[in-house]
């Protein structure tokens, strides 16, 4: 069991220094090179001053090798980062700066501090390779530990300003313990896929579980993702052993018929979070990879990445509707409240709260919001979710829906993930997203079916439609069908990969 991250970085790094700890698109770094660089930045910070004891730093970039290596390196001195996507939309920023106050970025990407009202110091990744190449040695004394923030991630900001998320070191050591233990079962050694941003908490799964088990992080830029064509061509020759994403960057990767096991022979795990997985996306992953490990996890930012998992049979995508996200991790205890208490009799659907270590202590300088979704139960640290599930007579939890996500049409209650999934039962939907359409009186009148269809020979989309309704006869409540469908190729991505349903939403809506 690990019980101080930092130091175990430092073991790691020693054991397997010859090893290959990033590869950035052919652009390779050693664990010795992590060791020295992080050593050196720890140090320079040290000897600077420029940030204030428990101080955070800001750091602004894509996925380069220098943004882990200052991770580090900022937590050997003792402070968290605060990782922040190249390109993030200048309000979002100012109300980082705004939130967190930081007295030191680093900029490996261009920032643009000009835009920005911002006092504080900036270093360029020039600057900091200047640093690196200092290599001086470094004793870790004064590390992050126990329940000082470890890093400081901001919520997606789609209703009002950005959250700044402060999970402790002693929140996320938790996680790494649970992710390197029996529930998932990967040996060590392995080759991550490096896609999630690093402002998205899920990057966690590959950067902090690879590096604490001596694995290899393979990176997808930015740049390469956002380009299909480049994504298809890049993704089949990367030899990874283990895919982390969200649902939606795994529906993007069945897009390319080279993404199957002919071409990726060692890809032999799964591991999925931040949205719902669907079966459909599992059936299509198993008809390329038979053999593989798919897990299901679920869990807010606010609980240190995920909370639940469950491991996704094909007998199981077979014969569920919606797949499970399975059970508490250690340390964890998920419960199911209604009407303000929790309740213990099974498949009661209620609002998810989430109590034990894995739970932050609240939001970064914003205590009324802190107040208003954290809180003790029990005397443990507790969050509210805002998402409604169930837990069965078995024990396994389920997840309905946002309850942001629940509307009401025509006096009936609908949740558009249940929308959405009993769409994709049809064998002509590939993916499917359900949104509202609002009158002037903002009721509900209808809803609407975005669709990307399946490969299909029909002569127009009005034939489609009418194939679609049959398909579903008898699979889907007749309140719940769209009363339009419109077709389209993609849809938008939020910063984190999600499906960005809320923009969706408020598109339609115009």
């Amino acid at each position: 069991m690990i019980s101080n991250i930092v130091r175990e970085f430092d073991r790691v790094a020693k054991e397997n220094a010859t090893r290959v700890v990033y590869d950035e698109m052919g652009q390779t770094h050693t664990y010795q090179d992590l060791l020295v660089d992080s050593n050196a930045f720890a140090a320079w910070l040290d000897q600077e001053k420029i940030v204030p004891k428990d101080g955070p730093i800001m750091f602004y970039g894509d996925h380069q090798f220098e943004m882990v290596a200052g991770f580090v390196g900022g937590l050997k001195a003792g402070h968290a980062y605060i990782p922040v996507e190249v390109g993030s939309a200048l309000p979002r920023m100012q109300s980082i700066i705004d939130a967190a106050n930081p007295r030191l970025v680093v900029a490996i990407d261009d920032f643009p501090v000009e835009k920005l009202n911002y006092d504080g110091a900036v270093i360029n990744k020039y600057e900091l390779e200047q640093i690196f190449a200092q290599k001086t040695s470094y004793e870790v004394t004064h590390e992050v530990t126990g329940d000082h923030p470890f890093y400081v991630l901001f919520t997606s900001g789609t209703t009002g300003s950005p959250k700044g998320v402060e999970i402790s070191h002693d929140n996320i050591c938790s996680f790494a313990n649970w992710m390197l233990g029996d529930s998932f079962d990967i040996p060590a050694h392995q080759i991550y896929l490096g896609q999630v941003p690093f402002s998205f908490d899920v990057s966690h799964m590959y950067w902090l579980t690879g590096l604490l088990s001596g694995s290899t992080v393979q990176t997808l830029p930015l740049a390469v993702v956002q380009n299909l064509g480049q994504l298809f061509t890049t993704l089949p020759k990367l030899d990874i052993t283990v895919f982390v994403g969200t649902p939606s960057f795994g529906d993007m990767a069945l897009l390319s018929p080279q993404f199957n096991h002919e071409q990726m022979p060692n890809l032999k795990y799964f591991v999925f979070c931040g949205e719902e997985l669907t079966t459909s996306t599992v059936k299509r992953l198993f008809k390329r990879f038979p053999d593989a490990r798919v897990f299901n996890t679920y869990g807010p930012t606010e609980a240190a990445v995920a909370v639940t998992s469950m491991e996704i049979t094909p007998a199981m995508a077979s014969s569920h509707e919606r797949l499970p996200i399975g059970y508490d991790k250690p340390g964890v205890t998920t419960t199911i409240w209604k009407d303000g208490q929790p309740v213990d009799e099974p498949n009661v659907h209620g609002e998810i709260i989430i109590s034990g270590d894995s739970v932050a202590k609240g939001y970064m300088n914003n205590p009324e919001k802190t107040v208003k979704n954290f809180f003790k139960y029990n005397g443990v640290q507790s969050y509210r979710t805002g998402d409604e599930g169930f837990i069965d007579q078995d024990g396994i939890r389920h997840i309905i829906g946002r309850m942001d996500f629940q509307i009401k049409l025509h006096g009936f209650r609908v949740e558009l993930d249940e929308v959405r999934n009993s769409l994709e039962l049809s064998e002509y939907i590939k993916q499917a997203i359900a949104v509202p359409k609002y009158n002037k009186k903002h009721q509900v009148s209808h809803l609407i079916g975005y669709v990307i269809a399946q490969p299909n020979d029909f002569k127009d989309e009005k034939e489609l439609t009418q194939a679609i309704r049959q398909s579903l006869a008898g699979k889907i409540m007749d309140y719940m069908m769209p009363t339009q469908f419109v077709y389209v190729d993609s849809f938008p991505k939020s910063a984190n990969g999600k499906i960005a349903v809320k923009q969706m939403i408020a598109e339609a809506n115009q």
